[in-house]
């Protein structure tokens, strides 16, 4: 397996919020300044973009001998950073099939990244669709070696430590998850699972699969432009409707935004409502038609009615 070892500062959520979650160790560049690893972990339209300061480029050759391309696909990225209590280097997360660049990039100037762009923060060299991070008290995995370099390839005795390790955790995480559905976690453990879910994006990963990785509407199949709707909005649902996998639609980015914004809903039999508010050439460009509709059940039929009284904005 491909691996990679980036040490960055020290985050509860790596979301882009130094006010509320300063970002601490992590090199002498972040005692003056904010490194750009605060979003990593930042969710955006399905893509995770992660920066990682190499002191020049990522020499792919020593993921993958001989590589002498621009970029290497299907990485494992181990973030690492300083525990600010304990010190040492712990395990805080990592990428899954990520791709990893010699050199940095630009964001895609686009809608997803602008507030990211305007702050000043446009440019990554590692990107992936699948992200876990864990939260504070699980970081427990430290690692030793990596030296005080940005960048560590590894040797053979701790990947393969490491590679096990992810995979019981991954585990652990998923059987866990499982219950909180089950509604069979309370209190603080309850509060820290919902904290990784809404995190990592594993209700992205639930949707995926339910939806087999097509839009419900149009069937753009393009994952990049995929997005986990929520279809009782997260900020009004409860612990456990933030995690209900019926509490949502697999949407591609335009239907997203519009249904979102209330411009569509649902009725109970699942036919679409389309708002007064798009005219028939912007229903036309929106890719929207009176026919569409989508599966409504016992299960999501109380979700959908929520949307439809309460988002909906017929006119």
């Amino acid at each position: 397996m491909n691996i990679l070892f980036c040490r960055i500062g020290w985050m509860a959520n790596y979301s882009g919020d130094i006010k509320n979650d300063p970002i601490k160790n992590g090199g002498s560049y972040n005692l003056k300044n904010v490194g750009y690893e605060v979003y990593n972990f930042k969710n955006f339209g399905g893509k995770y973009y992660g920066f990682i300061e190499p002191e020049g480029t990522i020499h792919l050759e020593r993921i993958e001998k001989n590589n002498k391309d621009d970029y290497l696909d299907n990485v494992l990225v181990v973030w690492i950073a300083t525990n600010p209590k304990k010190g040492g280097q712990y395990i805080v997360g990592w990428y899954k099939n990520a791709k990893v660049y010699r050199k940095m990039q630009e964001l895609p100037n686009n809608e997803v990244l602008k507030k990211r762009i305007e702050e000043g923060f446009n440019i990554y060299n590692i990107e992936s669709d699948n992200a876990f991070l864990l939260n504070e008290s699980s970081r427990t995995k430290k690692i030793v070696g990596t030296g005080q370099h940005p960048i560590w390839y590894g040797n053979d005795e701790v990947i393969d430590d490491v590679i096990k390790y992810i995979k019981e955790e991954e585990q652990n995480q998923k059987q866990l998850l499982e219950n909180i559905t089950r509604d069979e976690l309370v209190g603080k453990e309850k509060e820290a699972i919902i904290k990784i879910r809404e995190n990592q994006g594993v209700f992205r990963e639930l949707l995926l699969e339910k939806f087999h990785h097509k839009c419900v509407l149009c069937g753009i199949t393009l994952n990049e432009l995929l997005i986990a709707s929520h279809i009782k909005p997260w900020s009004k649902s409860n612990n456990i409707e933030k995690l209900n996998e019926n509490n949502g639609l697999l949407l591609c980015a335009m239907h997203d935004k519009l249904f979102d914004s209330g411009l569509i809903s649902f009725n109970e039999k699942g036919n679409i409502l389309i708002s007064s508010k798009i005219d028939k050439a912007n229903q036309v460009f929106s890719n929207l038609n009176s026919e569409m509709n989508i599966p409504v059940t016992e299960q999501n039929a109380t979700f959908i009615k929520y949307h439809r009284e309460n988002i909906y904005r017929e006119k």
